[in-house]
């Protein structure tokens, strides 16, 4: 196989990684539904409503997956570790809310997630 073709599928491979970590971080926040506790919360006027977020969530996931593959495929620069690491800590912060605040009803711990993020 030449360099090229082994680089194409690198980085294919590559994209298909990160954005299917991605959506292993969505999956995991779904195992947790609003359910009744949450539709019995008092919430704001401008609380969305619910049908928004699933398509809102599988976008931004989508597009976290591609900005981690655009940091990775410039792996030669040093500063890409770092950012890596940060995307995955932030990533795992974002997968432990829904069990926080939906699964678990810690709203105070999941204010902490969300100041961490």
């Amino acid at each position: 196989m030449e360099h090229a073709t082994k680089r194409t599928l690198s980085a294919w491979l590559g994209l298909g990684f990160w954005v299917a970590l991605s959506f292993a971080a969505a999956v995991v926040g779904s195992r947790f539904p609003p359910g009744e506790w949450y539709a019995h919360l008092a919430k704001p006027a401008f609380n969305p409503p619910g049908w928004v977020f699933a398509p809102v969530w599988t976008l931004l996931y989508l597009v976290m997956g591609i900005a981690a593959w655009l940091v990775w495929r410039q792996r030669a620069v040093s500063r890409v570790t770092p950012a890596l690491v940060l995307f995955l800590v932030q990533l795992t912060l974002n997968a432990a809310w829904s069990g926080l605040f939906f699964g678990l009803h810690h709203i105070g711990w999941a204010l902490v997630d969300l100041a961490a993020l």
